[in-house]
C-alpha cells in the first residue's frame, strides 16, 4: 500500500471496546450492566442515530432498526415498533447472539437476527438498517448505483451489493445480508431498504447517508440528458488504495468496475 496515504496521527476509535469490557452470565451482572454509565451512553448514542435518521427521512413510522455490539455475546438494539426519531435510552433493548432477549421493558426488533448474521460476517460493531428514499428508488428497480464515477462513494461504500429478497425477520434474509455484506459496508435488501455496517454507530449512519447521497446525484443526473462518465482504471484502483488505508474492506479479486452501464447506455472513462 502506498504509504503517503498513511493517516498520522491514527483515526480516534469511538467504538464501544466490547473486548475488553465486563462479560456478565448472571442475572445480577446482566442487570447492572444494563444500566452502568458506559452502556447508557451507547444506548444515548443509538437514539441521537434514531433522530438522524428519522430527521433525513430515512425511516417513517416504526421503520429502521440500528445495533451495537457491546459483548462476546451481547447487542444492544432498538425494539419493535418504536419511531426512531423519538427513542429514550429505557427503550434499548440488551440480546445475545441468538436473538434472545436478556434486558429491557420493550420487545426487541426482530430484526436483529440481520444484524447479527452481519457482524458475524464482518467483524463490524454496528447495524443500521433503513429505508433511504434515493437508494430505495434504485433498489424497487432491481439495480445498485454504478461504481467509479465518485471518488467519496467508491472509497466509503465501495461497490454496493444486493442481497436477495427475504422475508424480514427470518433467518433466510438475515443469510442473504450476511453474504452480501462481504462485499460492502452498505448492502441493499431486495424490493425492502438497506443495512449499514459500521466500526461504531455513527459510522454506520455515515455509511447510510453516503449512500443516499450517491444515488440521489446519480438519479439528478440521469435526469438532465447527458452521459455520466466513469474515471478510468487507475484513478479506481487509487480509490480502493486510500479505502484500505482507511481500514475499510476491499475483496480480493475484486473487478474494477461493478458495472459499465447506467441509465440504458454504457458509459465511457475521463482521466488518463
Amino acid at each position: 500500500m502506498n504509504k503517503e496515504l498513511y493517516i498520522n496521527p491514527p483515526l480516534v476509535d469511538r467504538a464501544y471496546d466490547w473486548r475488553n469490557g465486563p462479560q456478565p452470565k448472571t442475572r445480577r451482572e446482566l442487570d447492572r450492566f444494563f444500566t452502568c454509565a458506559a452502556i447508557t451512553r451507547v444506548k444515548e448514542q443509538i437514539c441521537e442515530m434514531g433522530r438522524r435518521i428519522y430527521a433525513k427521512g430515512y425511516t417513517d413510522g416504526n421503520g429502521g432498526n440500528i445495533s451495537v455490539r457491546v459483548g462476546e455475546d451481547l447487542i444492544l438494539c432498538t425494539p419493535t415498533l418504536c419511531c426512531k426519531g423519538f427513542m429514550k435510552p429505557e427503550d434499548i433493548c440488551l440480546v445475545d447472539f441468538n436473538a434472545g432477549q436478556l434486558c429491557g421493558y420493550r420487545p426487541r426488533t426482530s430484526e436483529v437476527r440481520v444484524h447479527i448474521a452481519m457482524m458475524r460476517a464482518t467483524g463490524m460493531n454496528a447495524c443500521m438498517h433503513c429505508h433511504p428514499p434515493h437508494c430505495n428508488a434504485f433498489i424497487f428497480a432491481g439495480i445498485v448505483p454504478p461504481s467509479g464515477i465518485n471518488p467519496e462513494a467508491d472509497i466509503f461504500l465501495n461497490q454496493i451489493p444486493m442481497a436477495p429478497y427475504g422475508t424480514p425477520g427470518t433467518d433466510e434474509v438475515a443469510e442473504n445480508v450476511a453474504e452480501a455484506a462481504k462485499k460492502s459496508n452498505v448492502v441493499f435488501m431486495e424490493n425492502h431498504g438497506i443495512v449499514c455496517g459500521g466500526r461504531d454507530v455513527e459510522e454506520a449512519e455515515w455509511f447510510a447517508e453516503n449512500a443516499d447521497a450517491y444515488c440521489q446525484v446519480l438519479l439528478l443526473a440521469a435526469g438532465h440528458g447527458a452521459k455520466v462518465q466513469q474515471v478510468s482504471e487507475k484513478y479506481v484502483k487509487a480509490f480502493m488504495d486510500i479505502r484500505k488505508a482507511l481500514g475499510l474492506a476491499v475483496p480480493k479479486g475484486q473487478k474494477t468496475y461493478n458495472t459499465n452501464k447506467f441509465n440504458g447506455y454504457t458509459m465511457k472513462k475521463t482521466g488518463r
